[in-house]
């Protein structure tokens, strides 16, 4: 089945190439792309999250005769569902998913269809390797995590956002994390920190805002912030980067949008500069 679906969607008669889409640009670096399958409208090019107990399949999906019927037949409670490829370099900034959805019990689910060693999804630390045969769940609401693709060629997995019941719980139940998938990140240490900011302050000066906000924002999947400081992110480690130049208007609206995002992914840092006021 898995081997069907992979071919089907390879298939140049899928012209994929024309549809993937980058609708996240502010959540990642450049070649974060998607394809949906299923969402509340069944419009290829919508991409917003909502909740939706009978979503609608996209065009894609319906030329995708295989994957129409896995979905089909899985029987879980789908509320949305999407192609998503990361090229090679490609890496999403840390952050949380449905934070402004219903509090109900859901899951993401991964399907890996193409990928390589190099290819993880991060958590604070830690990269884990999603193998392709297994299906893989995320509490994305909960988890604060990212995923990057070092390898060189593109990733692509299928992505279900289903809510709890009884045939996924049957899953879940018997859930198993293999120990080979795991892998520790390198401790951030000072030295490391101070290169880094050289690094985009080097970008910077060359007048490339974004590559030096993506040194920084890369970090999260390849070093163990905290092992430095309880509680760091690249969020902070921008903070950093941004007190250490000239004040103008362009890096304090920049300033202010990484520290909106700061509280959006970490709310708790919201509540203690309240407390401190």
């Amino acid at each position: 089945m898995l081997n069907k679906i992979v071919e089907q969607v390879s298939a140049p008669e899928m012209e994929l190439e024309s549809i993937w889409q980058e609708p996240y640009p502010e959540y990642g670096s450049d070649g974060l792309k998607v394809a949906t399958l299923l969402n509340h409208t069944g419009e290829q090019k919508n991409f917003d999250y909502h909740d939706c107990a009978k979503p609608s399949a996209t065009p894609l999906l319906l030329k995708l005769t295989e994957l129409h019927k896995f979905l089909t037949e899985t029987g879980f409670n789908i509320m949305g569902s999407r192609l998503l490829r990361l090229d090679p370099g490609t890496f999403l900034h840390e952050h949380r998913d449905f934070v402004y959805l219903e509090n109900v019990p859901r899951y993401r689910l991964h399907m890996p269809l193409i990928t390589n060693d190099q290819a993880f999804i991060t958590s604070p630390g830690q990269n884990v390797h999603f193998k392709k045969g297994y299906l893989w769940k995320l509490d994305p609401k909960q988890t604060i995590h990212s995923a990057c693709n070092f390898g060189k060629a593109p990733r692509i997995h299928l992505m279900l956002d289903c809510y709890v019941e009884e045939k996924l719980q049957a899953l879940l139940d018997q859930q198993f994390l293999d120990q080979d998938v795991l892998h520790k990140l390198p401790a951030l240490t000072e030295e490391i920190r101070e290169q880094l900011l050289s690094e985009a302050q080097a970008a910077y000066s060359a007048g490339n805002l974004k590559a030096a906000e993506e040194i920084l924002l890369a970090s999260f999947c390849r070093y163990d912030l905290f092992a430095l400081a309880d509680g760091l992110t690249t969020y902070d480690l921008l903070t950093q980067f941004f007190e250490r130049q000239t004040p103008s208007k362009e890096l304090v609206e920049r300033q202010d949008y990484w520290q909106g995002r700061l509280v959006e992914v970490y709310p708790e840092r919201k509540a203690q500069q309240l407390a401190t006021v």
